[in-house]
């Protein structure tokens, strides 16, 4: 198989070349920049998403998938432009070019955060679920991957044949940016750690690659398909990541009502630090469930997440220290 990856140098990217490689494919990737750390087997381009249709079609000129991974992530509202540009129109012009390139196939990979939240943890997500137009005016980035969906969507309908896939909280070794693994940070580092009432889908980095495999093979065009593992809340995310850290802070439990006071000190924290990740939005979504069924993923494309979530965050904690991307709290064991 020829393969083109886009967002090869990110966390789900790299590994996905990774596998192709070991795989024995052909891949090409489209990077930033030249100081990248891909296997010297990969065929680079340098450029970027919205470089057009002309430039990224030649680069992947002679494949047979195209993996649209590269993205910009902020929950920032300032960042509303630039997200919408990167992650709406450039997924239009990555797949304008897959079809000048005549690709016969492009797995767009998005987020379930596009499917949205409930107020309940009984009630399970699906490709279905109506989208509450209130989540996407508060959640820039949602509202990048919605758009980067409809250009999908209309690319399918005109008769591109194109699938998405829509990854739930992904954990495991690579995430050398801390995505995820600022959970894992908070709890290696904080003395006191609050708890949120709500909860979360999470799957192992390698679970993901698999359904990208399974969704290029199987998937049917114009489909969705949420890759999702274990449903869990909070709690039991932090217990699971104390347990492997080997440290465990104060645990203090919040209630519902804590909801809003928490959303503005993130205001406060955002405003002052600039952080893309610490939002009034992000804050108000823990009090809420991510809670998601894979069911449609599982019975077309024949895919399951397999890797326990202890496991996964034992391969995460070893790769954190071992490239020193966290660090416990002074004083305290490994």
């Amino acid at each position: 198989m020829r393969a083109f990856v886009t967002g090869a140098t990110g966390f789900i990217g790299r590994c996905l070349v990774d596998r192709l490689v070991r795989d024995g494919d052909d891949v090409s990737a489209l990077v930033r920049k030249d100081d990248h750390d891909l296997p010297a087997t990969v065929r680079v381009a340098i450029g970027c998403v919205e470089d057009g249709r002309e430039v990224l079609a030649q680069a992947m000129a002679g494949c047979d998938v195209v993996f649209h991974l590269a993205a910009r992530v902020s929950f920032d509202p300032r960042s509303l432009t630039d997200l919408l540009r990167v992650n709406g129109d450039g997924t239009r012009e990555v797949l304008a070019a897959a079809r000048s390139a005549s690709v016969p196939r492009t797995v767009v990979v998005s987020s379930a955060c596009t499917i949205g939240l409930s107020d309940r943890p009984e009630k399970l997500l699906d490709e279905n679920t109506p989208l509450d137009a209130r989540l996407v005016d508060r959640n820039p980035y949602m509202r990048s991957k919605c758009a980067a969906e409809a250009c999908a969507m209309e690319a399918s309908r005109g008769g591109q044949w194109v699938v998405i896939v829509d990854p739930t909280t992904v954990f495991g070794a690579g995430d050398r940016t801390l995505n995820s693994g600022t959970l894992v940070r908070q709890v290696a580092r904080a003395a006191v750690l609050p708890v949120p009432p709500g909860g979360s889908n999470v799957i192992d980095v390698d679970d993901v690659v698999d359904g990208l495999f399974a969704a290029a093979r199987e998937g049917r065009s114009g489909k969705r398909y949420i890759l999702g593992g274990a449903n869990l809340r909070f709690g039991e995310i932090l217990d699971s990541v104390a347990s492997v850290v080997g440290r465990r802070p104060v645990m203090v439990p919040l209630p519902g009502l804590a909801r809003l006071p928490m959303t503005v000190a993130a205001w406060v924290v955002q405003r002052l630090t600039g952080s893309r990740l610490i939002t009034p939005q992000i804050v108000a979504d823990t009090f809420a469930y991510k809670f998601f069924s894979s069911e449609r993923a599982e019975a077309e494309l024949g895919w399951r997440a397999r890797r326990d979530f202890t496991s996964t965050l034992s391969s995460a904690w070893d790769y954190y220290r071992r490239e020193g991307l966290i660090t416990l709290q002074a004083g305290a064991a490994s």
